[in-house]
């Protein structure tokens, strides 16, 4: 003889969801639709309020710097274990690879200096700013290839990367080279503007008549006596002592 399940709390549980649920049944369409509203507008008023946040906290100067500091810090390091591969490695194609990559390095360091400071003197650099991208991600790949060749014991590939390197290395010295004589033509063409002068003169003008401003006051001239007039000093005529 089977015994048969209980149903007893099962159909309590049932009767007292259903209770609790008749408060939403009773309720006007209205209101519900009114509630819903609300809480989908604030739903996406939260939403839009997030996304500004995380795109101010993007866009921040901080957020950029601390992000460039980080990659900075690790693009040092890897440099500091590519430089202790190329002083410990013995000599062959492992310790060739650091020291290339090294000199690659070196190379686009120098490029963006001489590019930055050639911009800040006006030289005229043409196409050169708009190759420079170009040019930094195929250095960064270079030297990406050639740290793994000098840190891995055993790199699979076994193509040489010297004469890619040395071509690589020989544009960024033709340039450097280009730049440098842009930089050297405008720093000789270099004239004081009118702006330049306009100041100059407003200066000048103003030291005069501060000066005149800052100077002791003059006292005047006295009046000349006419020229038949006597003096003080001078004797009275006769006529003049017989009065």
């Amino acid at each position: 003889m089977t015994t048969p399940l209980p149903t007893g709390p099962a159909e309590a549980l049932d009767v007292r969801a259903d209770e609790e649920l008749t408060w939403l049944l009773s309720l006007d369409p209205t209101v519900i639709a009114v509630l819903g509203g609300v809480l989908l507008t604030f739903l996406l008023i939260a939403v839009l309020a997030g996304w500004l946040v995380v795109r101010r906290v993007r866009r921040s100067p901080l957020v950029a710097r601390s992000r460039e500091i980080a990659a900075r810090s690790r693009e040092l390091g890897m440099q500091g274990a590519t430089a202790v591969a190329a002083r410990r490695l013995p000599p062959g194609q492992r310790r060739s690879c650091a020291e290339l990559q090294l000199e690659v390095c070196r190379a686009r360091d120098r490029l963006r200096r001489q590019v930055a400071t050639a911009q800040a003197a006006g030289a005229h650099l043409g196409e050169i700013p708009d190759l420079l991208p170009s040019l930094e991600a195929e250095g960064s790949r270079l030297e990406q290839r050639l740290r793994q060749r000098a840190l891995v014991p055993e790199p699979t590939a076994r193509d040489d990367l010297e004469p890619e390197a040395r071509a690589y290395l020989d544009t960024l010295a033709d340039v450097c080279d280009a730049v440098q004589q842009a930089e050297r033509v405008a720093s000789a063409a270099r004239r004081p503007t009118s702006e330049v002068a306009d100041a100059v003169t407003a200066l000048r003008a103003h030291t005069t008549a501060y000066e005149e401003l800052t100077a002791p006051p003059v006292a005047p001239p006295l009046p000349q006596p006419p020229a038949g007039a006597p003096t003080q000093d001078q004797p009275l005529r006769t006529e003049d002592r017989a009065r």
